[in-house]
């Protein structure tokens, strides 16, 4: 299942990620959640933050976070926030 991110993946976006979210993780096929973030141009704190409870999510009914289409910006910032060390960037 994938999720595709906002232009903006800040916190404006956090209702309809944790509505997004909640969907994918009640179904229990899935094996992993894929954030699209082709569009993304801008992400503050408060979208590490939700990828951070995301993966936690996760991991506690066994499937993964996987990030796709990440460049600029955007993959600075996840590299600075070691968020590979969380999520598979692909």
């Amino acid at each position: 299942m994938t999720i595709k991110l906002p232009e903006r993946f800040d916190f404006s976006y956090h209702k309809d990620f944790y509505n997004h979210t909640a969907d994918i993780l009640a179904k229990s096929s899935l094996k992993e959640v894929q954030m699209d973030f082709s569009q993304v141009e801008y992400l503050d704190s408060s979208a590490l933050g939700m990828l951070v409870m995301l993966q936690k999510k996760c991991a506690e009914v066994n499937k993964r976070v996987v990030v796709i289409n990440v460049s600029g910006v955007a993959a600075e910032i996840l590299q600075i926030a070691n968020m590979d060390k969380l999520v598979d960037i692909r």
